[in-house]
């Protein structure tokens, strides 16, 4: 754990490819719900050049309250402090639109990046479980218990002053994170976390006594190319993007 946590502090670019199923079903307010949300984000990152670029594909699907499915996939290029976005809902596709980027954007996500990892890492208990290989890549296997206070302190932190956290420790039914660490760098190849969660009405706004939400979440992320030379081009149509924000197109739909 110790020598993935100083790796990590040295990755100066990588691709991420990040998979997502979640599943929620149950009651609030009267109202059924019933959705299931999967796909995947990969992601290359060139922190020392300032590049990146990344792909998403989703698919939403409700049975209740209404019947719905839609795909969701986007594009998304930075170059210094410049976003480049074209996102497909529904079958139509936006035009690239182009914004400006926070001034501390690349060192807030380098640094993300590196919390979301160590805060996995440094759990209160890790357990060794037999090698394996992550595309071609010979790892150790780390099966970690979260320090789910640790958790709640963190969001808690985190939270706005008029934000109230719910008891996190009472809604997680089970919580299972490993993470594969390569033999030869150290570095993290491979996370997964697999979560199922009871969330009462009333921690969502609803009534108290009411059926709640039943949550069922599993993503995997696999890290490759680390410190490998990676190539980051704007592809030639992006490069007449107007400036605006592509997550306009969002604000007719409500649900």
């Amino acid at each position: 754990v110790q020598d993935a946590l100083a790796a990590q502090a040295g990755v100066d670019s990588s691709t991420t490819e990040v998979t997502i199923d979640v599943t929620a079903d149950g009651m609030v307010n009267g109202m059924d719900i019933d959705v299931n949300l999967n796909g995947s984000v990969t992601g290359t990152m060139d922190w020392v050049n300032k590049k990146m670029k990344g792909h998403m594909g989703m698919n939403v699907e409700l049975t209740s309250p209404m019947t719905f499915q839609t795909q969701v996939t986007g594009d998304m290029y930075a170059f210094d402090n410049v976003s480049y976005i074209q996102l497909t809902m529904m079958g139509s596709t936006d035009n690239w639109t182009k914004a400006s980027l926070p001034m501390d954007f690349w060192f807030s996500q380098d640094q993300d990046s590196q919390q979301f990892i160590d805060s996995i890492l440094q759990s209160t208990e890790a357990e060794s479980l037999p090698d394996q290989k992550v595309n071609g890549v010979s790892c150790y296997v780390l099966q970690l218990k979260p320090d789910i206070a640790a958790i709640q302190e963190m969001l808690t932190d985190q939270a706005g002053i008029d934000e109230e956290i719910p008891d996190i420790d009472s809604l997680v039914e089970s919580l299972s994170i490993k993470v594969w660490v390569a033999k030869d760098t150290s570095c993290v190849t491979k996370i997964e976390i697999e979560l199922s969660a009871s969330v009462p009405s009333e921690v969502m706004g609803g009534a108290a006594g009411e059926e709640g939400l039943d949550i069922s979440l599993t993503v995997t992320m696999q890290m490759t190319d680390v410190n490998e030379a990676v190539s980051i081009e704007l592809p030639a149509d992006a490069e007449d993007a107007e400036w605006g924000n592509p997550l306009d197109m969002f604000s007719s739909f409500s649900f």
